[in-house]
C-alpha cells in the first residue's frame, strides 16, 4: 500500500519563509476565521500555507505560517499585533556562543 505524503511535507518544500506565533488565547483576541480570511484577501490561497508548530507550550499555542516570500510574512505580522513571535531563545535551555 503506497502513502501520501502528508501536506505538511508538500508544504515544507514549497514554502521557504516561516514564520511561527504564539496564538493568544481565544476569546480575548480576534478569532481564526478572521486570520484565514485576511490571509484568503491579501495573501492568497496558493501563496501561504498554515500547520500546528507544536501545540502548547509556554507560548499558548504554536503554528506555522509559510509563505513563498518575507513580505506578505511581514505583512501579516502587521495586520495582526496580537501575535508574538514564538522566539525559542527565552528558554533556560537555549545555547549559543552569540548570545548576550
Amino acid at each position: 500500500m503506497r502513502r501520501s505524503t502528508p501536506q505538511k511535507k508538500i508544504d515544507d518544500r514549497a514554502f521557504p519563509v516561516r514564520v511561527i506565533v504564539a496564538l493568544p488565547e481565544i476569546g480575548k483576541h480576534r478569532p481564526l476565521d478572521e486570520m484565514y480570511q485576511w490571509l484568503d484577501q491579501n495573501i492568497g490561497r496558493g501563496n501561504y500555507a498554515w500547520h500546528s508548530a507544536g501545540g502548547h507550550t509556554i507560548f499558548n499555542d504554536r503554528e506555522a505560517f509559510y509563505f513563498r516570500d518575507p513580505a506578505p510574512a511581514v505583512d501579516f505580522l502587521a495586520a495582526f499585533p496580537e501575535l508574538k513571535l514564538a522566539d525559542g531563545t527565552i528558554f533556560p535551555s537555549y545555547t549559543s556562543p552569540h548570545r548576550s
